[in-house]
């Protein structure tokens, strides 16, 4: 199929912007066609609630009509124009596709980063072929999906091999996928082991290719002394946790309170919130079981307190639990990402904030709660957070990812290995396309290349 896909993108590479839009819209036309029929298997495969699956559709199928609209615009080329500064030639820098990307779907959003995910998306929108793998833990939901955009592309008489999925749910296939000498570009949602494993055989090839990883994530968040007197924010940031079984990659892994009054307070109120609410199904047998280890070891450490996870619960549907400590308490375990509905909460000066931000690593996103009382400290810490994170937010809880031109979706590692990019939002479309220098080239020749492509 990565064969088929090389020969696909000779024809591919060559439609306009227009026709890629008109590609893209019936893709998502073929989704909402079929949206009861891949809800349901979805519904049956992850455990997500209809109501969640039927809204990451709608985000999926925007997704599709944002970024054809995008290169429908000719937006994808950045207009660099230098006139006359090649010994009297024009300079015109222009966007080309990179070639075939294979693409790997993720687990928590079935539809969304899923076979139909951003990058499938992105990567069409360059002109760029795609071979993406399933999810093994979602086979139906993957095939009802790859199903749908197959049925879309050939309404519009796209070229064979254009889009295609590898229905093979063994590490070997993921590996061979990397390194056929046809794929050009790869994009990864899932875990640092995966990541790093891909990275490898895209390192080991002849012709080394970039692989786009998102990874694992922190998402730390800070709560200033004057927002510590709303006890409103208990709940907020307790329902991010919690929220989608905390299967998001934006979910809080770390909540830092100051430790005044008001600032305990609230740090025990989100631990009870987080440690009183119902269980939920995860996704995999696996990440549930991650999920019970991860309770086990927690209440291991010193000066750590665990609200929930007390009741047991079979299955796929763990309790939520918090782990409450003291910021002189962090350390270890307690500052790595972990999967599922928990969170550490800790209590520190908030002088020590921006120490405490400098200890952590690469993050997708971290956020700052505060009133304009906030303002001096905020300032302090803000530098750090921006240098670690790829996504900074004020008031407000990071879950939830805005598809949009300025959404920034990525971070330094190892919340992904590629931090200049993103795979939210249409400058996503940039990592598969590769920069060009057309030089003096006569007027008919550029004008293809005039926002059209």
């Amino acid at each position: 199929m990565t064969r088929a896909a090389a020969v696909a993108a000779t024809e591919y590479t060559k439609w306009t912007g227009a026709q890629r839009q008109n590609l893209l819209e019936a893709c998502a036309a073929a989704l909402e066609e079929r949206t009861d029929e891949i809800v349901a298997i979805a519904m049956a495969e992850t455990g997500l609630t209809e109501a969640r699956l039927r809204g990451e559709v709608g985000r999926t199928t925007d997704q599709l009509r944002q970024f054809g609209a995008f290169v429908a615009a000719g937006r994808h080329h950045d207009g660099r124009l230098s006139a006359g500064a090649a010994g009297g030639a024009d300079v015109m820098a222009v966007a080309v596709p990179i070639g075939p990307v294979a693409v790997f779907a993720a687990s928590n959003f079935p539809f969304a980063f899923g076979v139909s995910r951003c990058d499938t998306a992105s990567a069409l929108a360059a002109g760029c072929p795609v071979v993406v793998k399933g999810h093994p833990a979602q086979p139906r939901t993957s095939r009802a999906v790859a199903a749908a955009i197959e049925a879309g592309l050939s309404g519009v008489n796209a070229p064979v091999g254009t889009f295609t999925m590898l229905d093979d749910s063994s590490p070997e296939a993921s590996i061979a996928l990397v390194k056929a000498p046809e794929i050009r570009a790869v994009g990864f949602t899932g875990s640092l082991g995966g990541g790093q494993a891909l990275m490898a055989a895209a390192a080991s090839r002849p012709d080394p290719i970039p692989v786009y990883a998102e990874m694992g994530s922190l998402n730390p968040v800070f709560v200033l002394p004057g927002a510590a007197a709303d006890p409103a924010w208990a709940a907020m940031l307790a329902g991010s946790v919690t929220g989608s079984a905390g299967q998001l990659c934006t979910k809080p892994g770390l909540i830092v309170c100051p430790d005044t009054e008001d600032g305990l307070a609230l740090a025990d109120a989100i631990a009870t919130a987080v440690g009183t609410a119902p269980a939920t199904t995860m996704l995999t047998d696996g990440m549930a079981a991650a999920h019970q280890r991860w309770l086990d070891e927690a209440g291991k450490s010193a000066g750590v307190t665990v609200h929930g996870g007390d009741v047991e619960v079979d299955g796929r549907a763990p309790k939520p639990f918090a782990v409450r400590v003291a910021g002189t308490d962090l350390e270890g375990d307690l500052l790595e990402e972990h999967f599922g509905p928990t969170v550490v909460v800790a209590t520190a000066p908030v002088g020590d904030y921006p120490a405490l931000a400098e200890r952590l690593d690469g993050s997708l996103t971290a956020t700052l709660v505060g009133t304009g009382d906030d303002i001096d400290e905020a300032a302090r810490v803000l530098p750090i957070l921006t240098g670690m994170a790829g996504r900074v937010i004020w008031n407000s809880v990071p879950t939830g990812v805005a598809v949009c031109d300025a959404m920034v979706h990525g971070g330094p590692w190892p919340a992904t290995s590629a931090s200049w990019s993103t795979s939210v939002g249409t400058a996503a479309i940039h990592r598969f396309l590769r920069p060009v220098a057309l030089q003096g080239l006569p007027a008919e020749l550029l004008v293809a290349y005039r926002g059209t492509r």
